[in-house]
């Protein structure tokens, strides 16, 4: 069973050698070890884990334990290839995305998440492109600047489109746009900037507009981006989180785009005017800030390699379980390169195991 359990969950056990070890054949893979942004868009490279056989036993134990709890939570919710669908043939039923009619039985087609939407009944693949939705806060690389209009890469199907007219200038008055705004576009995005913004709608011919009127969306600096996949990232009230012991911001786009970065105060378009008087007297104070401090770099990577332990394990990337993580390198005392070492990845899955076993009993 633990063979078969760690199979689903991503990992091939390998016997080849005297040393057993998993390896992971999804999830991001860091280009070092330190400060560097894990832009790489080829996320299903393998990643291996050297492990000894007691770490290979408790890793077993942690996701069997896992396993049991979702099971007994979602038991009809996840299915693999064909696993029947329990639906009410007596009522009438839509077949979606997903599934089929094998034997006179509804049968799943893909691995995922069984969702339905009055009659129709499909399944939502997990590892699969982002599907955007309206409202949706997403992370993207600029690729184009064209005519009133910057297109992004944001692991859709297509480039998605923001356009000139659809967010704030950079003088935060709110006016309409002129050549000489067209013109000086590059001044405010070019090709290879990482951009916030938000879904505004989808067009006729499926391509997809984004908007970034709000002080908390554009471009983003002094920081590092990551790309996992989108199923790990839920739809959540707040994607946007300052962490204020670390001084960094932390942004959880939705299509599988995170961004860890140096804290920026979100300035209201009222006080511009005043914040102008000003400048002169802190532009020394602005060019000594010019780099981001040793201890901020730090603390950028550790967040990022524990985003990057989760990724792997396969758990669903929050807030809360990014934090426990981080206090968990931090208390053991574990360099920020050995995050990515065997052992850290098998007590994070022991962590997680454990609080989602208290949080069961809790609930009873």
């Amino acid at each position: 069973m633990g063979g078969n359990l760690i199979a689903a969950l991503g990992f091939r056990v390998s016997s080849s050698s005297s040393l057993p070890f998993f390896c992971f054949t999804g999830g991001v893979t860091p280009k070092s070890s330190l400060c560097r942004v894990a832009d790489n868009k080829d996320k299903m490279r393998g990643l291996k884990l050297p492990l000894s056989q007691t770490q290979r036993v408790r890793l077993q134990r942690a996701f069997e334990k896992l396993q049991s709890l979702s099971a007994k939570a979602n038991s009809d919710a996840s299915v693999t290839v064909a696993d029947a669908i329990p639906v009410n043939y007596e009522d009438a039923f839509l077949k979606g995305y997903g599934t089929t009619d094998l034997n006179g039985e509804l049968v799943a087609t893909v691995c995922g998440v069984v969702e339905r939407v009055n009659k129709l009944v499909y399944v939502r693949a997990l590892r699969a492109r982002y599907k955007p939705e309206v409202g949706d806060v997403v992370v993207g690389r600029v690729v184009e600047v064209a005519q009133k209009r910057w297109r992004l890469e944001i692991n859709f199907s297509q480039d998605a489109v923001l356009m000139l007219s659809s967010m704030n200038m950079p003088d935060g008055i709110q006016r309409r746009r002129t050549a000489l705004d067209e013109l000086n576009m590059r001044s405010i995005f070019e090709e290879n900037d990482i951009v916030c913004a938000e879904v505004r709608n989808f067009q006729h011919d499926g391509s997809l507009q984004l908007q970034a009127r709000s002080q908390k969306y554009g471009k983003l600096e002094k920081g590092q981006l990551l790309i996992i996949d989108p199923y790990l990232v839920r739809k959540s009230k707040q994607h946007f989180h300052h962490l204020e012991q670390f001084g960094i911001d932390l942004i959880l786009g939705r299509n599988g785009y995170i961004w860890i970065g140096e804290h920026v105060e979100a300035r209201d378009s009222m006080v511009i005017d005043q914040a102008k008087s000003i400048e002169q007297s802190t532009v020394v104070e602005g060019i000594n800030r010019a780099y981001t401090p040793l201890e901020m770099r730090q603390n950028i990577c550790r967040i990022a390699n524990a985003i990057r332990v989760l990724t792997i394990l396969g758990f669903n990337v929050d807030l809360n379980l990014i934090m426990e993580t981080v206090e968990l390198s931090s208390s053991l005392k574990i360099d920020i390169h050995d995050m990515l070492g065997s052992e850290f990845h098998v007590l994070v899955a022991e962590m997680e195991a454990e609080r989602r076993s208290l949080t069961t009993k809790r609930k009873r």
